[in-house]
């Protein structure tokens, strides 16, 4: 499984603060059945610069420190970027970083408390200058709760979405585990990534929401959502299109019950029987 959002570089963010506490999230991203992560720490105006030379250094750092204490996790660069209004000049100027360095797919973070009424205009105009938006947690947007079929417009025109592992898992609320849910099912989502942040909240774990998808919507459309459209985008490949679902119309799925079983994610009972597939 490759993972596209990460906050495992240290020190650059809220996420890892040490290189112990690094190497650590990559071990255990290693035993979950992680092969290959995207390092991308925040960069917010006037909070995280984290611009692309800051970025390349640490990542360069960590690739030796993995190599030394051999642990099997390729990683490629990156960087989760929050809405700015000259987001685009500062991607194609190569002073803000893309995945993998590759100028083609930028990972953007949505403010939470209003969207820009032209924002389609503005992922309009990213894609003219040839830079995909693909937007970070979805499901735990307000505003796109709220109005799904913004979200479904957005995904009908080609913008590629990310919901995070944790929220299939009630690991935020029940709301936002029902929208994932939903997002899984409709279609309307790319990509599963953990947005890992360290070792006790938002861990670098994938393989037990990858199994509610695959009960979900069967293993193929697990497949598409954590090992193929990934390694398509950081090959700077295209991503085929999709072709979502309505959030008001119901998708039929493999058993009736999925959703109360994956609201026991907490059931240690619950996930040695899925173990057991």
């Amino acid at each position: 499984m490759i993972d596209l959002h990460t906050h495992i570089l240290p020190g650059l963010d809220d996420g890892s603060q040490n290189w112990e506490q690094s190497l650590e999230m990559a071990r255990m991203a290693v035993d979950n059945g992680i092969t290959a992560m995207v390092c991308t720490p925040h960069w917010v105006a006037g909070k995280y610069e984290n611009n692309r030379d800051t970025i390349l250094a640490r990542f360069a750092e960590f690739g030796t420190r993995l190599a030394e204490a051999a642990i099997p996790l390729v990683i490629y660069p990156g960087a989760e970027l929050h809405l700015s209004a000259d987001m685009t000049p500062r991607i194609l100027s190569r002073e803000l970083l893309t995945i993998n360095d590759g100028g083609r797919y930028a990972l953007i973070e949505l403010p939470e408390g209003a969207l820009p009424d032209n924002l389609e205009d503005f992922f309009w105009n990213m894609e003219m200058k040839g830079i995909k938006p693909i937007i970070s947690h979805v499901e735990r947007n307000p505003i796109l709760r709220k109005d799904p079929m913004r979200l479904f417009r957005w995904v009908e025109t080609g913008i590629l979405t990310q919901v995070t592992a944790a929220s299939l898992l009630n690991e935020f609320s029940e709301e936002i585990q029902e929208f994932s849910l939903m997002l899984v099912e409709n279609r309307m989502t790319h990509m599963l990534v953990t947005d890992a942040h360290g070792l006790h909240i938002r861990i670098p774990k994938i393989r037990e929401a990858y199994l509610i998808v695959e009960e979900l919507v069967g293993p193929e459309e697990a497949h598409r959502l954590c090992v193929d459209t990934p390694s398509r985008i950081l090959q700077g490949g295209n991503v085929p299109e999709v072709d979502p679902i309505q959030p008001s119309k119901k998708r039929s799925r493999p058993e009736a019950n999925t959703r109360s079983r994956a609201r026991k994610s907490s059931d240690g009972g619950f996930w040695r029987r899925l173990f057991k597939k």
